[in-house]
């Protein structure tokens, strides 16, 4: 793949050299007409360009005709040109399927014989694959989407046209460039209007709320869905785990030209194991909201179908989306169970497998994966393999100090009241062997009550006697789960112990 200013060169020397076909890959037409005009001007040539509104331009400020109406087919117009001149080049920017043998390539392979033996050269932009003996005939330019610098200079473009409205600094602007990757420039430009119409003013503030609406612009595959989060979303316990969030985060968001200089490689994700009720699945939103990304969830078991070749081709359309709506953080709850070595001994499972270790190794998407399972035995061993997931965590049992912390945050969040020293002890002792779910959960049951007139107030004796009645996770079932992370991962919690 090439950037704009790559494309640029190397379609000069194409022209230069009087290549008779040139096929740029792009949907960005308007990107390839732009380099074509500097061109022109540089080299002080005649070309032409046709679009989809049936006209056909110039591009040269001495030709007289600025743009001339035709039919459907600008073909014959082109090969009488070619018949008459010398050194022209002729953009068609409008095509019809080019991928099969029919008239219309065919017709296309006799313009390109016409256009070598007049030296002259044809330029045609086109998304799909090409007819392999045209193909053959030219020589090929990838043109890859807006690198971060143009991204930048097109954020900053937009800023300063409205210097009364826009107020990014430009830590705002690095943030919101990096953030908008994967975009073209009218989905960028299309965005940030959109964004200052419904916003009025768009400060530093608003960086991630643009970002976050990137799913718009894209059509929705059914298996991934947006998942939405509070803005401040705070997480008891789980220190280990936000340690390590911290040190990365500057590598997410570092600049790809950066990490490519020192072979250094975008965090992919986490593997996320443990007790049940821990903390697992709200990891992924306590993720997404301290990186102040947008969270989607991606359903992999509802990618299979009956029908051969359309489960590959469904697990194909939800990855490719997953890339476009990147920077974000995926979230797949019990992985386990859609790609689990039960589920592996089918060809089709096998295939799903593959597409996704291929996509989780390869993509150059900002996506970081946050994945969790409960039962890790099942789970193929390829998946663990380094540069797959960054880090595989376990979420033990909450220790004293964590039990301490989730009990103070859901006191305060569901009762609005904290409790003293001796009070605090006595709970944190009560609720020995609970997990984070089962403490959120008694806590809540107290409020309920106090807000729905059953009780006149919440007390710790009242929060004790709902942990009295909690029936916790089994003794057995924790210490074969905690075995297997022991052995496997690091732990999410700060003082790196697993369990009491």
């Amino acid at each position: 793949m090439s950037d704009y200013q790559a494309m640029s060169t190397m379609l000069s020397d194409y022209i230069r050299a009087g290549v008779p076909l040139v096929v740029i890959r792009t949907a960005e037409r308007h990107r390839v007409e732009r380099a074509l005009r500097d061109i022109v001007k540089a080299l002080n040539i005649h070309a032409f360009c046709y679009t989809d509104s049936k006209q056909i331009e110039s591009l040269s400020p001495q030709d007289e005709a600025a743009a001339k109406d035709v039919d459907s087919d600008p073909l014959p117009f082109i090969r009488e040109r070619f018949r008459r001149s010398r050194h022209l080049t002729f953009l068609l920017g409008d095509t019809r399927r080019l991928e099969q043998d029919s008239l219309y390539t065919r017709e296309l392979l006799s313009t390109a014989y016409l256009a070598r033996d007049t030296g002259n050269t044809l330029v045609i932009v086109a998304v799909e694959n090409v007819w392999q003996r045209l193909a053959r005939f030219g020589l090929f330019i990838d043109l890859e989407l807006p690198t971060f610098e143009e991204r930048h200079a097109l954020i900053g473009e937009f800023a300063a046209r409205f210097p009364d409205k826009v107020t990014w600094s430009d830590g705002g602007m690095t943030q919101l460039a990096t953030l908008l990757r994967g975009l073209s420039e009218v989905q960028i430009i299309n965005l940030l209007r959109s964004s200052l119409v419904a916003r009025g003013v768009l400060g530093d503030d608003a960086v991630t709320g643009i970002a976050g609406n990137k799913d718009r612009l894209f059509t929705a595959v059914s298996n991934v869905m947006p998942v939405s989060y509070p803005e401040h979303l705070e997480v008891a316990g789980l220190d280990g785990l936000k340690a390590w969030l911290d040190r990365k985060r500057n590598v997410f968001f570092a600049r790809q030209e950066l990490l490519d200089r020192h072979c250094l490689q975008s965090p992919r994700g986490v593997l996320l194991m443990g007790v049940p009720g821990c903390g697992k699945s709200f990891s992924a939103k306590m993720i997404a909201s301290r990186w102040q990304l947008p969270l989607f969830r991606f359903d992999i078991g509802s990618v299979y179908n009956k029908y051969v070749g359309e489960t590959e081709r469904r697990m194909q359309e939800a990855l490719d989306y997953i890339d476009n709506v990147a920077p974000c953080v995926l979230w797949i709850d019990e992985i386990e169970k859609a790609l689990s070595s039960g589920s592996g001994e089918s060809d089709v499972g096998n295939r799903i497998l593959g597409q996704f270790l291929f996509w989780l190794q390869e993509s150059r998407a900002k996506v970081f994966l946050v994945a969790t399972a409960n039962d890790v035995q099942h789970l193929p061993p390829e998946l663990f393999r380094k540069g797959r997931f960054s880090e595989s965590f376990f979420i033990d049992l909450p220790d004293d100090g964590e039990r301490r912390a989730a009990i103070s945050l859901y006191a305060r969040l569901a009762l609005h009241r904290r409790f003293d020293e001796a009070d605090m002890d006595r709970l944190v002792e009560r609720c020995r062997g609970f997990s984070y779910s089962d403490i959120e959960q008694a806590i809540k049951d107290v409020a309920e009550r106090v807000v729905f007139g059953d009780l006149l107030e919440a007390t710790a004796a009242q929060v004790e006697a709902c942990f009295a009645a909690t029936i916790p996770i089994s003794a057995e079932r924790i210490r074969a789960i905690r075995e297997w992370g022991m052995k496997n991962a690091q732990s999410a919690s700060s003082g790196g112990q697993h369990g009491e």
